[in-house]
Order: C-alpha cells, then structure tokens, then sequence
C-alpha cells in the first residue's frame, strides 16, 4: 500500500512541477499573443512569444532540474568517487542548461 502512495505522490509533484515550469517559461504569453506567429523558430522581440519559444524553455527548465538533482543525488552517496562523478555530471548538465538559457535570451534580443 505505501509503494502505491509514494508512486502517486511522485506522479502528482511531477505534474505540479512541469505546470510549474510551464507557466515560469511564459505560456499564457504564448497563448495570448503568440497564436499568430506559427513558425518554427524564434521571434526577435521581448513583447512577443509563440509556443515553440515556450516548449524550449520548458524542456530547458527541466533539463536544469535534472542537472540539480543529479548533484544532490551525491549527498546520500558514501564512496568518494561516486560522489565527485554525481557532483561533476550534475554539474555538466546544469552548466548546459544555463548556457542554453543564455543563447536563447540572445536570440530573443535580436
């Protein structure tokens, strides 16, 4: 019975924070003003955001999770070495989701 709790809690916090994310990339933007722009690229203008631009920075926002949780998956790891491989590859994947964050705030900027 406690598996079938855990899994729903996971299940429910995964949803909560994927809405989350959604909302934090900017989708009511995206629903309200970017319907018109149907193209697969980025739009150079802050004011205006289509839902391409928003699918890429939900999946950026989650990638940057993944990195974090990876490094705090080292805190509960008792070899040395396991730990500075969670602690680098987390590292890794934060760095590129922050890069990637970057670069598309650049192309936003025109």
């Amino acid at each position: 019975m406690k598996i079938r709790y855990i899994r729903i809690g996971i299940i429910l916090a995964s949803i909560y924070i994927v809405v989350y994310f959604a909302f934090t990339a900017g989708i009511i933007n995206a629903l309200i003003e970017g319907q018109n722009y149907n193209i697969d690229g980025f739009i150079p203008s802050r004011a205006v955001q289509n839902n391409y631009e928003t699918i890429i920075g939900v999946v950026t926002l989650l990638f940057g999770f993944v990195g974090m949780m990876v490094m705090s998956r080292a805190y509960n790891v008792t070899k040395k070495n396991e730990k500075y491989i969670y602690l680098g590859v987390g590292l890794v994947i934060f760095s590129l989701s922050l890069t990637a964050m970057y670069k598309i705030a650049e192309l936003k900027m025109g």
